[in-house]
């Protein structure tokens, strides 16, 4: 169940134009490079061609979590606006590692080809964060999964 929206972040989903996520949030895509890698030209595992590169702006209000998930490219994390998010970054094998985007030093961080992630705003006075995910190669559904 999602948390009860305060106005302010009511309006600010409304005034950029974003849409819920699978995994929780709202997003929209800004940018899909008009450059397309051919599939024989990616890494192993890409089912066809893909956009060099993607980017969303991606909004979860405080409460409210993205599901783990992974995804099988690179995503940059960018903190825009509002409050602290921790994300968690799982890679196979390895202990997981929290980053604090939205506090000093930490305002962007870089999430591996294929490790799990999850996110949450911390509460604050925005009562959301804002960040930005750059996915190199581009993002496609076809490239996404969520934990049960």
């Amino acid at each position: 169940m999602s948390p009860q929206l305060s106005l302010p972040v009511t309006q600010l989903i409304k005034d950029l134009h974003l849409q819920p996520h699978p995994e929780g949030g709202y997003y929209r895509e800004t940018w899909r490079s008009s450059l397309t890698l051919a599939a024989e030209a990616l890494p192993g595992g890409y089912s066809g061609s893909r956009a060099a590169g993607t980017l969303i702006l991606f909004l979860l209000p405080t409460g409210c979590q993205s599901r783990w998930h992974r995804v099988r490219s690179e995503e940059l994390w960018l903190h825009q606006a509002g409050d602290p998010l921790q994300l968690k970054v799982c890679p196979d094998h390895q202990d997981p590692m929290t980053y604090c985007l939205g506090e000093s030093p930490c305002y962007q961080a870089l999430v591996p080809a294929l490790a799990w992630q999850s996110a949450e705003a911390l509460p604050g006075e925005k009562g959301y964060a804002l960040v930005g995910c750059v996915v190199v190669p581009g993002f496609d559904f076809v490239d996404f999964e969520m934990a049960d």
